[in-house]
């Protein structure tokens, strides 16, 4: 009964993993889709923020102004 239960019991962590590894997997695809739309949209209304965005590994960014673009860009939408 015991070895029945341990297989029943590793069966279902072997198929729990695999279904939360294939909801990471479209969460990730879903994430990375929405971020593509949503710096193609910021691109057209605000190409230096984008700019800003793209530089941002090689320069640390200035929060401040950063919310202030983007309160701007908002208010203009």
């Amino acid at each position: 009964m015991e070895l029945l239960l341990a297989a029943i019991i590793a069966l279902g962590t072997t198929l729990a993993t695999k279904a939360v590894e294939k909801t990471g997997e479209k969460l990730g695809e879903v994430v990375f889709d929405k971020s593509n739309k949503f710096l193609s949209s910021l691109q057209e209304q605000s190409p230096e923020t984008v700019a800003a965005i793209e530089l941002a590994p090689a320069q640390p960014l200035d929060y401040s102004k950063a919310v202030q673009e983007i309160q701007s860009a908002a208010s203009n939408f």
